[in-house]
């Protein structure tokens, strides 16, 4: 009886944590798209052009370009307030150039709903996507230029295709899971608990609670952000405790060990939670 309520509390907890969270303020990183590009062969500038009318500090150009814009830019600002798109999606005066070994990041509040739309000044011709979706907090579109001839047309179109780094978000997530798993299975050692009646139900309670959570924070970053993470993050560590705390308490007897099983997780939890911020300064890309 009491495996089984174990077994369903800490089902019930990987589940709740496997939710994604988001925050909302007005403060910190906002919603941003980059826009990669490889195989071009002349200048090229890039915008995004907008569902919306205004996003913020974002609004449809006028007659004249902004003070703050330089006067290099005045042609391609010129350039994408003269486009006309044919659904009716606008130039909202965020522009940047654009290279293969630079890309260019709309990073602050860019819009939810885009097409990409690149000048060429040597040509004086346009690229145009189809329409797309911010489908991450930091969203990443690959143009591929190879073969691509600026001057074979007024308007072109292009394909731009999702190019979010999933591979190094996994690894960075089974990265995090080991090492918090190794702290506290180190820590468990001086409690008396990595005998073999102790470690099994160890075992499972770590791998079920740290991989929620380690979940979690990736979710949580993909939809919200780096800072919505980092947010949660200790609440997320206290829930860990909890529902660790909770679980020892009901498998293991305080005279079992060295230590008592709450007072245990208390310490395992502070001390991977301790951790997870130092790894977290030393390697980012972690997280």
């Amino acid at each position: 009886m009491v495996k089984k309520r174990l077994f369903s509390l800490l089902a019930c907890f990987a589940l709740a944590l496997a939710v994604p969270f988001a925050v909302f303020a007005d403060i910190g990183p906002k919603p941003e798209v980059t826009v990669q590009t490889s195989g071009l062969s002349e200048d090229c500038w890039v915008t995004l052009l907008a569902e919306q009318t205004s996003i913020g500090p974002w609004n449809l150009a006028g007659s004249e370009p902004p003070e703050w814009f330089a006067a290099e830019e005045h042609p391609a600002w010129e350039a994408f307030a003269a486009f006309e798109d044919g659904d009716g999606y606008h130039f909202l005066q965020w522009q940047a150039q654009v290279k293969d070994a630079a890309p260019a990041t709309w990073s602050y509040m860019a819009p939810k709903h885009f097409k990409i739309l690149f000048w060429f000044p040597e040509s004086g011709s346009y690229a145009v996507t189809e329409k797309l979706d911010r489908y991450a907090y930091s969203a990443v579109y690959r143009v591929d230029f190879s073969g691509f001839d600026p001057a074979a047309g007024e308007v072109q179109t292009v394909t731009a295709r999702k190019n979010y780094d999933y591979a190094g978000e996994a690894l960075g997530l089974a990265a995090r899971f080991v090492l918090t798993l190794a702290v506290e299975l180190v820590i468990a050692l001086p409690f008396g608990y990595l005998k073999r009646q102790h470690l099994r139900v160890l075992l499972i309670a770590n791998l079920a609670t740290q991989l929620a959570l380690n979940l979690a924070l990736n979710l949580t970053t993909y939809y919200s952000g780096w800072l919505a993470m980092w947010l949660l993050y200790p609440l997320l560590e206290l829930a860990v405790f909890i529902v660790e705390a909770v679980v020892f308490r009901l498998a293991f007897k305080p005279e079992g060990g060295k230590g008592h099983p709450v007072l245990y997780a208390f310490v395992a939890n502070a001390a991977s939670y301790a951790f997870g911020l130092w790894l977290g300064n030393l390697v980012p890309e972690l997280f």
